[in-house]
């Protein structure tokens, strides 16, 4: 990508685009000279969004993307979605800012990585997602923030435009055991808290984790405990599962166990169900009074009795084996080693 004065884009003069920027406007007023980047080849694969502009805000920057949404009256590329602009929200985010110092880029980038993800998973981000960058945010080498948030951007609400509504979802850098957290209670309920002490939601890349702090720790379980997790399926690349003579047999990778410990400690004896979803199967975990399953299409749902899930929450671990229980006559859960790797395809670690 490289910077240019969005002033001078004809393209500016689209109706979704310039929604988007009169919503900025009414923020921030006319900045004389707003940075915008734009991609060498815009609306590809590698790069879809057609722009991304960051607004003197005070003490920080405040990012916002172009391209999730329908921003020239021709475009087809989006799925039909009456009443919804494109994917129906566009992306921003809010970094502290130094002053006299230039908007960095990589958080140009990691937007755009965003932004890609969505284009070839056709999964849109919701207040209340969260999601690992397999690395530290922007490729620093002096932060903890290793994932993100989203929320509704607590300045922007959703516009109308003539194709369509366009809502405004705010990334927010997190530590993995912020995302932990997260995925134990829920990401409404955490961004809240951190809202107390920073209102905008403002993204500090040299901050240590907030759970550092005991009362903010403590705070987050206690929602978990009251309201068990908000968190009720996850991806995983390996998810398989075959009937044989033998009985049941359930193949995950080792990264979906941290998962699957979880929905055993905090759905299940809340009477919540936990859908592990593959590559075209899914396996959904369901409390019972006795075990059981049943397939509905290429989906496996298997009854879980709370005093299974207790015992198996007791041994499964994040490691390859075998795994079966008491109370599961029948079943085995088998876990794999799991490769993580990098934006480049790289690998990072092996887990399990």
């Amino acid at each position: 990508m490289h910077a240019m004065d969005i002033t001078t884009t004809a393209k500016d003069f689209a109706p979704g685009m310039a929604a988007i920027a009169t919503a900025m406007a009414k923020l921030y007023g006319y900045q004389e000279e707003p940075r915008h980047w734009t991609p060498e080849e815009e609306g590809s694969a590698e790069e879809p969004l057609h722009g991304v502009s960051a607004f003197v805000a005070g003490d920080h920057w405040h990012y916002v993307t172009y391209g999730l949404t329908q921003l020239f009256d021709e475009e087809t590329s989006f799925p039909a979605r009456p009443g919804v602009s494109g994917w129906g929200f566009e992306l921003t985010f809010r970094l502290a800012r130094q002053a006299g110092a230039e908007p960095p880029t990589w958080p140009v980038h990691m937007l755009q990585r965003l932004a890609r993800y969505v284009f070839r998973s056709s999964n849109i981000f919701r207040p209340g997602d969260h999601m690992e960058l397999n690395g530290p945010m922007g490729g620093l080498r002096n932060t903890q923030l290793e994932a993100v948030l989203f929320t509704q951007d607590p300045q922007l609400e959703p516009i109308e435009t003539r194709n369509g509504s366009i809502s405004f979802v705010q990334v927010v850098g997190a530590t993995k055991d912020e995302v932990d957290a997260v995925r134990d209670w829920r990401c409404d309920g955490f961004l809240e808290l951190a809202a107390e002490r920073n209102p905008l939601l403002v993204t500090y890349p040299g901050r240590g984790s907030l759970l550092a702090d005991a009362d903010f720790a403590k705070a987050c379980k206690k929602g978990a405990r009251t309201d068990g997790s908000s968190h009720g399926s996850s991806f995983a690349s390996v998810v398989r599962w075959d009937r044989l003579n033998t009985g049941l047999e359930i193949t995950v990778g080792a990264i979906a166990v941290r998962d699957l410990l979880r929905m055993l400690r905090l759905r299940l004896p809340y009477n919540r169900t936990f859908k592990l979803v593959g590559r075209g199967v899914s396996v959904v975990f369901a409390p019972g009074l006795a075990p059981g399953s049943k397939v509905e299409g290429s989906e496996l749902v298997l009854a879980v009795p709370w005093d299974a899930a207790s015992m198996m929450a007791e041994t499964l671990e994040t490691k390859r084996g075998r795994y079966e229980w008491p109370g599961l006559d029948g079943v085995t859960l088998i876990v794999e080693p799991t490769d993580v790797r990098g934006a480049r395809g790289e690998l990072i670690r092996v887990i399990g």
